[in-house]
């Protein structure tokens, strides 16, 4: 069970508000990265924008590997 929990939490569906605090950065700041190409994928639904926590969390890491190099 503990392994469902774990899969749902990382399929959560997040707010454009959320990932920003998340992320630690403005609204504006995710809104310019997103139109630009940069940032986490996200999607819409209807006309409210949502992003994957999982997609969070990989944008995340690469931004953590690429420092590393």
């Amino acid at each position: 069970m503990p392994e469902e929990s774990n899969k749902r939490q990382r399929d959560e569906l997040l707010t454009i508000d959320e990932v920003a605090e998340l992320l630690k950065v403005p609204v504006a700041t995710l809104r310019k990265w997103r139109t630009s190409g940069n940032g986490p994928q996200g999607f819409r639904i209807g006309k409210y924008m949502r992003f994957r926590r999982s997609s969070v969390e990989d944008f995340i890491a690469t931004l953590e590997a690429g420092a590393n190099q």
